[in-house]
């Protein structure tokens, strides 16, 4: 008898299908969210920053740079390195960077230009940056979420949410690599893998969701347990956008108002408007926002180390008012919370998994969300840290978010709401 060859395996037949359908549709989807960072780094090129005409740092290098600071929103890196083996004279850096440059840019940018000039040719090091712009990544979730829409209408599966998740993935490289330039004898590293290995993960988790949300109502429909932390997930997602939103609007006008502040300076808040807002809820359920400078970043000479900033501070600072908007703002963040556990759960036990969903929600963007930076050189070193306190956060979390979720059903009951509808889900599929 004649052998008949073995067909492909499941896992090369689901390949097979991804490389051979509609990489034109792919690619239309994908391109949502890559012309979104594009479109950001674009806007935030444009200011000079201070550079007046003598301009050191043109459009082009501009544009690189905001497309390596936008980058760590998937997991890029921002580092500042000597060119080559020395600058001028075999020297570090050269006589053409300042230090300053890290500080000024995140800082609104006054002396972004002018300040090319003016280190000691002799110093080696680098110059790191970590910050996660929380706005970059939200916003290009939602564009993904567009894109995948659209190729759910057309008909696309599973095989199509690789192959967006694979463009997009590519997209986010190329631009890493581009975003990489060269100005004044120093580079700027993006870390473009890193960024790429981010998205790639984030793309398959958001596309797959959106693609295969019919397939994963149909098997919910009949796992009563599954359906209920699936509804609590997507109500405690609900309210950390909800809180976000507030938090963000307030921080955003605190510091539109405040002294010294520009119009570059608002822009450079914009892609970080979410970490803020994280810091404006943290700091009015109690937890402290936590600093520690130290060696060549603490211009100030005071070394700050391990110091923090709470409700005690904000009163001793701006006076009562400020301590009670604060306290005002983590009541109507704690009940927003509740609100919506009460409105989307079906029972006590759902509301609870919301309000234990949110908090842990809340943890991850708090220890994501704060900013970290280091100057390192070959004899000196200097850190600085910039975030909330994690333990404070669970802690006061527990007590704002469980007193919340425990009394917003009898809030609900009081103006004469109903009891709350679960979304349904279709029946399960008969045998």
């Amino acid at each position: 008898m004649p052998v008949v060859p073995a067909g492909p395996s499941p896992l090369g037949a689901f390949f097979g299908r991804v490389f051979r359908g509609d990489w034109a549709g792919s690619v239309k989807a994908a391109a949502w969210p890559s012309g979104l960072i594009v479109a950001l780094a674009v806007a935030l090129s444009i200011p000079t920053y201070g550079q007046g005409d003598d301009i050191v740092v043109g459009w082009s290098d501009r544009l690189r740079l905001a497309l390596a600071m936008l980058l760590q929103a998937f997991g890029g890196g921002f580092e500042v390195r000597p060119a080559g083996a020395g600058g001028p004279n075999g020297s570090g850096y050269g006589s053409d960077y300042d230090y300053d440059y890290g500080s000024d840019y995140g800082s609104g940018g006054s002396d972004f230009g002018s300040d090319f000039g003016s280190l000691d040719p002799g110093t080696q090091g680098s110059y790191t940056l970590s910050l996660v712009p929380l706005t970059v990544t939200v916003l290009w979730i939602g564009a993904l979420i567009l894109g995948a829409r659209a190729a759910r209408r057309q008909g696309g599966g599973l095989e199509a949410a690789v192959r967006i998740s694979l463009v997009s993935t590519a997209a986010v490289l190329l631009l890493g690599l581009f975003a990489q330039p060269e100005v004044a004898d120093v580079e700027v590293s993006s870390a473009p893998v890193l960024a790429a290995l981010g998205a790639l993960v984030m793309a398959l988790l958001v596309t797959g969701g959106v693609l295969q949300r019919d397939a994963a109502a149909q098997w919910l429909a009949g796992r009563p347990g599954a359906q209920t932390l699936v509804r609590a997930a997507g109500s405690a997602v609900r309210a950390m956008g909800a809180v976000l939103l507030l938090c963000s609007l307030i921080g955003f006008v605190l510091y539109a108002t405040a002294d010294d502040v520009d119009g570059q300076a608002l822009l450079i808040a914009l892609p970080v408007l979410p970490n803020i807002g994280l810091h404006v809820l943290g700091l009015s359920w109690g937890a402290h926002i936590e600093y520690d400078i130290q060696g060549w970043l603490d211009f100030s000479g005071s070394g700050l180390r391990d110091r923090g900033f709470g409700l005690s501070g904000l009163e001793d600072e701006f006076g009562g008012w400020a301590l009670t908007g604060a306290l005002a703002t983590g009541v109507v963040c704690a009940l927003m919370v509740g609100l919506v556990a009460a409105r989307r759960s079906a029972g006590r036990g759902e509301q609870a998994t919301t309000g234990g969903l949110f908090l842990l929600l809340l943890l991850l963007l708090a220890g994501v969300g704060g900013v970290s930076s280091g100057l390192t050189d070959r004899d000196d070193r200097g850190t600085a840290e910039f975030a909330l306190n994690l333990p404070e956060v669970l802690l006061f979390g527990l007590l704002w978010v469980g007193g919340a979720v425990l009394v917003a059903p009898y809030l609900r009951r009081l103006t004469g709401r109903t009891e709350a509808v679960p979304p349904a889900y279709p029946a399960a599929p008969g045998p």
